[in-house]
């Protein structure tokens, strides 16, 4: 896997990696960064350059996607994060464009996108180098948005919005049905997204965590004040762990990553060491309402996602 080109590396090169095609018709978009570009109104060769965002939700709705970003797992093999877990995606499906952390142009380039997908954290720093290649938009979950709003954004970009509103209205039938089967004309109750961050000692609160918030929103949940004190435009903050007591919800929603060793009873072990004494002290911890799910199911705002999230409530609290 190639790192990084240099900047002697001039566009001139990059392009001459790629063979004219069929010319296509263009129209003019404007993506998360503020760039306006000339993208294909129906783009048939997709890069997608961050896997757990753009990858999957491009995946989900059948748009062309030829290649994405990918990591390396314990054992040495390339996944897609999300992905795999989700769809049971791939390389033996599409192309692997680089490794996440290393862009690889000469491996995107000859990859001969018409469109390519990048994530503002992650790429932003060579979009032009990639714009040398083909049309770029960025890409940027974390704008403080409304996941399913960016989300219907990036069906646009890869010309597949009808999908997107069949499975959203799918989508809102399930929450329909759900939200009576588990409180009826009861109230949803409250809950708080929150993880400890054991290098700072901190407690981080999101404001909003992909697929999880957005489907225990759309049931009517009411959230915590405290995350109400994370600014709009971020998705997460850290607090000083000494605020815990202000996560006074019915439940409190953590996320772990199985491959890790980690479970639910870990990541409590974590809240032990930064916020001693939280288990006598928080009302969802009193009432055993700490409730875990797998990290890379239900980060992701894609449907696939949020059906999950779906399934493991109607397990947790029926």
């Amino acid at each position: 896997m190639h790192k990084i080109l240099g900047p002697l590396v001039s566009t001139l090169a990059l392009a001459a990696l790629t063979l004219p095609g069929v010319a296509q018709d263009m129209r003019s978009v404007t993506d998360h960064a503020n760039y306006t570009v000339e993208i294909p109104v129906d783009p048939q060769r997709i890069v997608s350059l961050h896997d757990w965002t753009a990858t999957v939700m491009t995946y989900e709705l059948g748009g062309n996607l030829i290649g994405s970003s990918g990591r390396l797992d314990n054992e040495g093999n390339y996944f897609v994060r999300s992905g795999r877990e989700l769809y049971d995606l791939g390389f033996d499906q599409i192309e692997m464009a680089s490794v996440h952390g290393e862009l690889d142009m000469e491996r995107i380039a000859a990859l001969k996108p018409d469109l390519i997908i990048g994530n503002l954290g992650d790429t932003i720093e060579f979009r032009d180098q990639l714009a040398a290649i083909a049309p770029t938009v960025i890409f940027d979950p974390m704008n403080g948005q409304p996941p399913l709003a960016n989300y219907r954004t990036l069906a646009d970009w890869v010309a597949r919005p009808e999908r997107f509103d069949e499975l959203n209205a799918e989508y809102e039938t399930r929450i329909d049905e759900v939200r009576a089967e588990l409180f009826g004309d009861r109230p949803a109750p409250s809950y708080a997204a929150i993880l400890p961050n054991t290098e700072s000692g901190e407690l981080r609160v999101f404001r909003n965590y992909g697929a999880l918030t957005t489907v225990l929103e759309d049931l009517g949940f009411t959230h915590a004040s405290i995350m109400d004190q994370v600014p709009e435009t971020e998705q997460e903050a850290n607090f000083s762990a000494e605020v815990i007591a202000q996560v006074d919800s019915d439940y409190a929603f953590l996320t772990h990553i199985s491959d890790r060793g980690e479970s639910l009873e870990t990541i409590m072990t974590e809240f032990d060491q930064i916020a001693p004494g939280y288990r006598e002290l928080l009302p969802a911890a009193k009432n055993g309402r700490f409730i875990s799910m797998s990290r890379f199911h239900v980060y992701p705002t894609t449907f696939a996602a949020m059906n999950y999230v779906l399934d493991e409530l109607v397990a947790t609290l029926k």
